[in-house]
């Protein structure tokens, strides 16, 4: 496994802090992670600095209530509360009615809230809900969009909650256009997530049963290492993509 100084380097000179899911059994130190509430958290929170414990849309059982409560459980260092893919108006509604839970709950972490498109006006119509609470914005709704709608939605959720406020690009993962334009422009985004290096590890050319999770977890270090540099200034930024994400802003 690399060491975990070699690891540092390259999260100090980051531009954004990337978190990345996907199990991998804690094997791995990484800086960042995120998991799904559900039970996953065990293993993960002793490898890394900053835990979010995520919402879980794929179960709509997963209520708000369960995931603050989880996150107090396993001193989760933020929460992300649910919201309703595709449909702004449940999406603030759930939203304010988390934010109603938290303020009275023994959770004392950040409250992660993940906005849908039209993300600015969603943030509107948030913001005064907001407060007594240490909040930071999510945009989704985005995860499978190409690189430009989701720096455009950034900017656009950006000129809503301004510059101090905390933006994590839920789902966004690391391509090379969306790492230059976190590259040319520092003050989009803030965080991002991404569980692409753990689903693609595969070890399917591994003979017997045991240890398959060793190999995997070092593979995928392995690319999140690869996709950690785009977002540092080690990267070349020298590429066809500069101009094409510059010019969106």
């Amino acid at each position: 496994m690399i060491s975990r100084e070699y690891v540092e380097r390259l999260s100090d000179a980051a531009r954004v802090d990337y978190y990345v899911s996907g199990n991998d059994g804690g094997r791995v130190y990484w800086p960042w992670r995120m998991q799904k509430a559900g039970g996953q958290a065990g293993c993960h929170t002793d490898q890394c600095e900053t835990y979010i414990l995520d919402s879980n849309f794929t179960d709509e059982s997963v209520t708000n209530a369960d995931v603050l409560a989880e996150a107090h459980d396993v001193g989760a260092d933020a929460a992300v509360l649910a919201d309703v893919l595709g449909d702004a108006d449940a999406t603030v509604r759930a939203l304010q009615n988390g934010l109603d839970l938290a303020r009275e709950h023994d959770f004392s972490g950040v409250v992660v809230l993940p906005t849908q498109p039209p993300h600015d006006r969603v943030a509107k119509r948030l913001r005064d809900h907001t407060h007594g609470l240490n909040i930071w914005w999510g945009v989704g709704g985005v995860k499978d969009a190409p690189a430009g709608e989701k720096i455009d939605a950034a900017r656009q959720l950006r000129a809503v909650v301004g510059d101090d406020a905390h933006i994590h690009g839920l789902g966004f993962g690391v391509t090379q256009a969306l790492a230059a334009a976190v590259r040319d422009h520092p003050n989009l985004l803030d965080s991002i997530d991404n569980s692409t290096a753990m689903q693609n590890a595969s070890v399917t050319d591994l003979e017997g049963k045991k240890e398959k999770m060793t190999v995997a977890a070092a593979r995928a270090t392995a690319e999140r290492l690869r996709r950690l540099r785009m977002l540092t200034d080690f990267a070349d930024e020298q590429t066809p993509t500069k101009q094409l994400t510059t010019a969106a802003f």
